[in-house]
């Protein structure tokens, strides 16, 4: 399987990225990559949401870095930041490219190896050939590097690990989330990493120990448990969503979880023994 490449870029560099493109040409003949940018949105479609599902399923993620590539509010506060969070999750592999001179001094890709090599930009090169066969020279070792981490990934216990299975490689392999992602969710970093920290703290967690979330209605209790879940997708082979509005809709649920997972209490006429199967 390819290795999807997201291309985050400004406007004002298409130039440039139709050029990257080309020097891509070698490692998507070879299917080693499969690559993307918004010029691939088919019309009629809505671009934004369009452009963060493959931003936030992609396993490389290029940043273009310019000037109008820093001064873009889009690339800046969503792509930039969705593509930094996915990083630090360790879900992709982030790789700054300098296009062109600009200052990018304790910018959050600041921490990141950037190429092409020794942060020169492309147009300070020779020819803009020389500087793109040394950025995807770059891109060879990090496709390496993951293709070396995806052959050494762990198999996750069904159902009964809480916690990552194996960071930065997909999957999941049942997902009932039934929300869209919220790409202006903000203001929940720090519940966000205390629900992080506790599922992932010691050994891994059993589902008769589980983190909730409380408070009075409004405050963004769902909001906030659909943005772990999309946030860390790639950390877990399972991810249910279940409504606990009341017991009934909670066993309903069950049920239908049960057929999802096609368990063999599925068609059990004792719905208590839907439940208890689910927990094992």
């Amino acid at each position: 399987m390819p290795f999807d490449i997201f291309i985050s870029y400004a406007h004002k560099d298409r130039k440039l990225r139709d050029e990257l493109a080309v020097h891509l040409g070698n490692l998507r003949n070879q299917h080693v990559i499969s690559d993307w940018f918004d010029g691939d949105i088919i019309p009629g479609t809505e671009w934004e949401q369009e452009i963060l599902e493959h931003l936030r399923t992609a396993k490389i993620i290029l940043l273009l870095i310019s000037a109008h590539f820093m001064a873009s509010s889009f690339c800046w506060d969503i792509e930039m930041q969705e593509a930094i969070a996915r990083h630090e999750a360790k879900q992709a592999h982030v790789i700054p490219i300098v296009l062109r001179p600009t200052d990018w001094n304790d910018a959050p890709f600041a921490k990141l190896q950037v190429l092409p090599s020794h942060g020169k930009p492309v147009s300070r090169w020779p020819t803009h050939d020389d500087a793109f066969e040394d950025v995807i020279k770059g891109i060879r070792r990090a496709v390496e590097d993951l293709q070396v981490s995806a052959s050494l990934k762990p198999l996750a216990s069904p159902l009964r690990v809480a916690g990552p299975t194996s960071m930065g490689t997909s999957q999941v392999s049942v997902w009932n989330v039934p929300f869209r992602r919220n790409p202006f969710f903000t203001g929940r970093e720090a519940i966000i990493a205390q629900i992080h920290a506790l599922l992932h703290a010691g050994k891994s967690a059993a589902l008769s120990q589980p983190t909730a979330v409380s408070g009075l209605g409004g405050i963004g209790k769902t909001q906030t448990a659909v943005e772990y879940a999309y946030r860390y997708r790639d950390a877990y082979q399972y991810v249910l969503w279940v409504q606990t509005n009341t017991q009934e809709i909670l066993l309903s649920n069950f049920v239908a979880l049960a057929g999802l997972l096609k368990l063999p209490e599925q068609n059990a006429r004792e719905q208590q023994l839907v439940v208890q199967a689910l927990k094992l």
